[in-house]
């Protein structure tokens, strides 16, 4: 999977520097990942943290240890198709770009001009998007570029965030502050998507619901509506997964009930 990233960085950006970092324990997989930075053509750096602090951790620590003047974040399990840039036509400043990410055969929809809860809903149940960002919006950090002044003036990934809705936030964030937000159609990014959560599904939907709630609540939205949201969100999905006879996933939904009816009457 990385040396398929690094082939299509190789190509489509040969110029540029490569920043990755690995947040295993496991000795063998870090001894491959430096195998394959060393074959590679590119100027390739490996950083190390197994103790995990988090995506948006994570992408800030490598953009500070780079003096690069854009910055390109890209998840591990994505390739770059094209790259429409060059350095007699750069990228607009002030500006997060997001490419048209394909991925299983289909564009996927991964940016959009708000996210409210009533938008997530509608992502979710009635599988409604909005129009690519113009200006104003998110774009997924799977795939996304931005310029170091800016990145810094909005002060990199709020690190709140363990994993999900980090990108969303920085992107609205960087609104707040006048820097534009667009989706290029000229980028393409393969993207396969769920690498880091698949194995992890229990802990996944946690992380998510945990990030959900940091995310609305910064934005002014109604904790106690989001929370019974999930609540009913969840107990379907819980019996949808047990017919299907997915106990674990069953069980994952279950257990997303009883946090957020606790959150819920805590409240």
């Amino acid at each position: 999977m990385i040396a398929d990233l690094l082939d299509s960085v190789a190509r489509s950006i040969p110029e540029a520097r490569v920043a990755i970092r690995e947040h295993g324990s496991d000795a063998f997989s870090l001894e491959e990942l430096q195998r394959l930075a060393a074959d590679s053509p590119l100027d390739v750096r490996i950083e190390h943290d197994p103790l995990n602090p988090g995506f948006g951790a994570g992408c800030n620590e490598l953009a500070a240890g780079s003096d690069a003047g854009w910055v390109l974040f890209l998840n591990p399990d994505a390739q770059v198709v094209t790259w429409p840039w060059t350095a007699a036509d750069p990228p607009t400043e002030r500006t997060i770009h997001g490419p048209a990410m394909v991925g299983a055969g289909e564009t996927e929809r991964q940016s959009g001009i708000s996210y409210r809860i009533i938008d997530e809903i509608s992502r979710s149940w009635f599988r409604r998007t909005s129009l690519p960002p113009n200006g104003t919006g998110f774009v997924s950090g799977a795939a996304l570029l931005i310029d170091r002044a800016s990145f810094e003036l909005v002060g990199g990934f709020d690190e709140g965030y363990f994993m999900f809705y980090e990108d969303i936030d920085l992107c609205l964030r960087a609104n707040d502050l006048g820097i534009r937000t667009v989706s290029e159609s000229s980028w393409v990014v393969r993207h396969v998507g769920a690498h880091s959560t698949k194995e992890r599904f229990g802990e996944s939907l946690a992380w998510s619901y945990e990030s959900a709630c940091r995310f609305h609540a910064g934005r002014g939205e109604s904790l106690r509506w989001y929370r019974a949201y999930v609540v009913l969100d969840a107990v379907v999905r819980s019996a949808a997964h047990a017919v299907k006879r997915n106990t674990s996933g069953s069980r994952a939904y279950r257990q997303l009930v009883r946090r957020g009816f606790l959150d819920l009457i805590g409240q």
